[in-house]
């Protein structure tokens, strides 16, 4: 008979079934377990936009604070250089004002004077018209009468022909024709007093000419007149040097002033203003500071002359431009220029400012930016934290369910705290705790089925080990004897 195979106590289907359930592969396992969990994946993930996040609102705001402060700092140097141009307009326009109405003045009494010569030469020609004097006479007295009057700082009056040949002149230089007399820079005045005379018939001229007893040149001018009926050209004039030294002296006490005015005018802290004009040259300084270690350098006086050769050719305009120098006297350092022009009087208006001091004012702030954007990142990973938290918890109590299903201790009541929330997480603990349940009901009842299928296999095989036990040759030969046996008496 042939052999009959035993089966085994359980099969390893079923078990696997219920042992497993799922790949028990080591290495996979293994993995597994060295990969992070989902709440960290979250946790880095959270942070990371947050970092992002803040690391560009910081560069946004630093970015921002640094426009700003510079637009602030721009716009500070135009407001100080708009009002320090309206006070040296202003200065310089009450200086103006005097020069020009002292000229004004003084040009004034040399045509009142003049005038009342020409009155008394009408005169005199009226006379002869009467017939109490001869033309000759009429002249004579005239040109006595031009060379006696005396005004002033012992001023004269002349007279010349058209063709400028004196006719009376006290000044012995001037004798005879002098057409092509020039002043000591050059200037051809007899041929300007003929160009006026034969031209427009009276009018200023202006020239220079030295003092008596001195051999300095000094700034003068005379009124011209063409006395038609007779054919002179007359006229006197002064010097008008005395109005200069005037004006020089008011602006000097001007520059005074505004030295006191730039030393009020405050930049950061180590910020201030100064003035040079068209070639570089020092004008002004504020009167708290010195500029001597500035001007007396050989790099102080490049740098001035570079500054001058920046500065915009028209009133308003600033050019902005940072050179390494000691405008203190102190160590070398970077400083920020601010320059535009005074037009009228051809200044140079310069604000100096530490480069440092400008970008400290933004790093403060831009620092201040980030610690707030830093705070807000750490509140933000608290925050965020606690919920993904929360939201990985009931993912970790399923994942927990399911590997206790998977050994085969899954308790349905672990998943009541997920199960009763009313999100998507809930849904799921839900579904699960069901399958898990149905899972374990069904493990039970397949381990019941093998279990009475592995009785009814061993009481088959039983039956089919007693057959062939009982058929073998030396069973029945056992038989046979103990047959024998019973029949003997």
């Amino acid at each position: 008979m042939p052999q009959s195979t035993p089966m085994p106590s359980s099969s390893p289907a079923v078990d696997g079934v219920a042992a497993t359930g799922v790949d028990n592969d080591p290495a996979l396992t293994s993995r597994r377990n060295r990969g992070l969990s989902l709440g960290a994946r979250l946790a880095l993930l959270l942070a990371a936009l947050l970092i992002v996040s803040a690391a560009s609102a910081a560069i946004y705001s630093a970015v921002s604070v640094r426009r700003a402060e510079g637009r602030s700092a721009d716009q500070s140097m135009i407001n100080v250089h708009q009002a320090t141009r309206l006070l040296i307009d202003q200065a310089q326009d009450e200086v103006a004002t005097y020069r020009a109405n002292a000229l004004f003045t003084r040009k004034q009494q040399l045509k009142d004077l003049t005038m009342a010569e020409v009155a008394a030469m009408d005169n005199l020609r009226a006379a002869v018209g009467r017939g109490e004097m001869s033309d000759a006479t009429a002249k004579a007295i005239a040109s006595q009468m031009l060379f006696d009057f005396r005004y002033g700082n012992d001023n004269y009056f002349f007279a010349f022909t058209p063709e400028m040949t004196s006719i009376e002149e006290p000044n012995p230089q001037f004798r005879g024709n002098v057409l092509d007399y020039r002043d000591p820079t050059g200037k051809y005045i007899f041929r300007a007093f003929q160009n006026v005379a034969l031209g427009k018939g009276q009018g200023y001229v202006g020239y220079v000419a030295n003092r008596a007893g001195e051999n300095v040149p000094s700034a003068k001018t005379s009124f011209i007149y063409y006395y038609r009926p007779w054919q002179w050209v007359i006229g006197t004039g002064v010097y008008i040097d005395d109005i200069t030294a005037e004006a020089d002296a008011r602006l000097a006490a001007v520059k005074r002033s505004l030295g006191t005015s730039l030393a009020a005018v405050k930049f950061n802290t180590s910020g201030f203003f100064f003035v040079l004009d068209q070639h570089g040259a020092l004008v002004l300084a504020p009167a708290n500071r010195s500029m001597v270690p500035f001007t007396s350098s050989a790099a102080g006086r490049r740098l001035a002359s570079v500054i001058a050769a920046r500065a915009p050719k028209a009133d308003g305009p600033i050019t902005q431009f940072s050179a390494e120098a000691r405008m203190d006297g102190t160590a070398l350092k970077r400083w920020r220029f601010d320059v535009s022009t005074v037009k009228s009087s051809h200044w140079v208006l310069v604000s100096a400012v530490p480069q440092s001091e400008i970008d400290r004012t933004a790093n403060r702030i831009t620092l201040f930016q980030v610690l707030i954007d830093a705070l807000v990142l750490l509140v933000g990973l608290f925050v965020g934290l606690l919920s993904s938290r929360r939201i990985v918890r009931p993912v970790e109590t399923i994942t927990q369910a399911a590997t206790a299903l998977e050994e085969d201790r899954f308790d349905p009541t672990v998943l009541d705290a997920a199960a009763n929330r009313r999100d998507e997480l809930g849904a799921l603990a839900r579904a699960f705790r069901r399958m898990g349940s149905e899972v374990v009901d069904r493990q039970r009842r397949l381990r019941e089925q093998v279990k009475d299928l592995t009785v009814v296999v061993d009481r088959k095989k039983v039956e089919r080990d007693v057959g062939e036990i009982t058929e073998s040759d030396y069973f029945q030969e056992l038989a046979k004897r103990a047959e024998d046996l019973r029949k003997r008496p």
